[in-house]
Order: structure tokens, then sequence, then C-alpha cells
């Protein structure tokens, strides 16, 4: 079996395809763990075509949760493709308040593998125009500002 790579974006942010079943049909049977000391946020549940908003949103929430612990994630897929990387530009972009598309570029340099369909770019793109680019429900995440 040949392992597949972990694509480091930053250095606490990375891709990565699992290698297994590409649908899961619900959160719980979402792999979890780490990689390479890396928290593993399973996207899996993620269709490749049409998702619902609140999925992506969700999805970069589990993310962000991580990161503000100041834990490194690694988004998983299937094959590390599409999904992913569709989840990490919307971190990118939110989290990290890097342009759209300097985080699609920044993504495409750092996984070559990197093909993120259409629909996934178009529901993300839709996401973080969303109430004045605040795409995380405001009650969820806060930051602190003090």
């Amino acid at each position: 079996m040949v392992k597949k790579k972990l694509h480091k974006i930053l250095d606490n942010l990375a891709t990565h395809g699992i290698g297994e079943p590409g649908l899961l049909a619900g959160y719980s049977e979402c792999k979890e763990g780490f990689i390479e000391n890396f928290r593993i946020v399973d996207v899996r549940t993620l269709v490749d075509g049409e998702n619902p908003l609140f999925e992506y949103e969700l999805n970069i929430i589990r993310v962000v949760s991580y990161l503000e612990l100041g834990e490194k994630a690694v988004i998983c897929c299937r094959a590390g493709v599409s999904r992913s990387n569709a989840i990490a530009l919307g971190v990118l972009a939110y989290y990290f308040k890097i342009d759209f598309n300097k985080a699609l570029e920044l993504i495409t340099s750092k996984v070559p593998i990197c093909n993120i369909l259409l629909p996934h770019i178009s529901a993300i793109y839709r996401l973080l125009n969303v109430l004045d680019r605040s795409i995380i429900s405001y009650c969820a995440f806060q930051r602190k500002t003090t």
C-alpha cells in the first residue's frame, strides 16, 4: 500500500487523502485521531457536487476550532484532491483573512494534486460573501479582541 502524502499549506494547516471510502453517511463515521501531529478533520460527509452551505460552514468551524486551541489540523477526504482543499480554502479566507484568489493560489501551489470542483469553489465563495464576509454564525466564534 502506497502512503499518501500530507500536503502542508501552512505550518498548522494541511490536506490529505485518507484513501478510504469516499462518502460517509454522517459525522459519527468520520475518522478521528492524528496524522503526523495534525488533528484529523474528516470532510467525507461532503459530496462531490452541490452541498448545503451549512455543511461547508460546519466543516470550516471544525477546523477553526482546532486552530483556536493551538492545534494543527489536517483536512481529509478520500483522495485529497477537491473536498479537503475546498474547506482549506474557506479556512484560509475566513480564519487567516487571506484574499479568496490568493488563498486558492496558495493551495494550488502547495498541493500539486489539488483540483477543487466548481460547485465547491462556488459554495465557498458564496459562503464567504454572506453577511459582509462574516461566514461563521456570529455567536459561534467571537474572536477575542481584548
